[in-house]
């Protein structure tokens, strides 16, 4: 019977947020993601929290919203990523029966998102675009240019 109790309350409390994202899902120095959480309507403001997840070890002044700078409940957080920055962020949600709950929630899943602990805190993990990866695309295209370099003045010599 406890455990019917149990799983009926789960069920039946409401849940602050809907949805939690961010995009793109990798980034690199200079560039930007965006990090939205829909919630119901008991959430009065969010207050954003970005630090650094590795060395350099950081963490930057939070920024808060109020339910009035939203559409429809959606909160819209945007971080430029710095260089030498590995960021990740959690939300602090201020409900209006003055309750707090924090997001990401210590062992909860989020679909999608990968969740990595600092000191007593959760934060979702945003990827950095690898360097080398882009070195390395950038060298196999160079590859396939001189390629079709070299196939194209190949055909252009054997003609007379």
């Amino acid at each position: 019977m406890k455990k019917l109790i149990i799983f009926a309350l789960i069920f039946l409390l409401p849940s602050a947020v809907s949805e939690i994202s961010h995009s793109p899902n990798e980034v690199a120095s200079g560039e930007s993601f965006t990090a939205i959480i829909d919630t119901d309507e008991d959430v009065e403001s969010i207050k954003f929290y970005v630090c650094t997840l590795e060395e350099p070890y950081t963490c930057y002044k939070p920024e808060s919203k109020d339910r009035n700078d939203t559409t429809n409940g959606r909160f819209e957080f945007t971080y430029t990523v710095k260089n030498n920055d590995y960021p990740g962020y959690k939300y602090e949600i201020k409900k209006t029966d003055n309750s707090n709950e924090t997001i990401p929630a210590a062992y909860t899943y989020y679909e999608e998102l990968e969740v990595k602990e600092m000191g007593d805190s959760h934060y979702f993990k945003v990827n950095i675009k690898s360097e080398t990866a882009e070195e390395d695309s950038l060298l196999s295209s160079l590859n396939l240019v001189s390629i079709i370099a070299i196939i194209a003045i190949m055909a252009l010599s054997g003609r007379k």
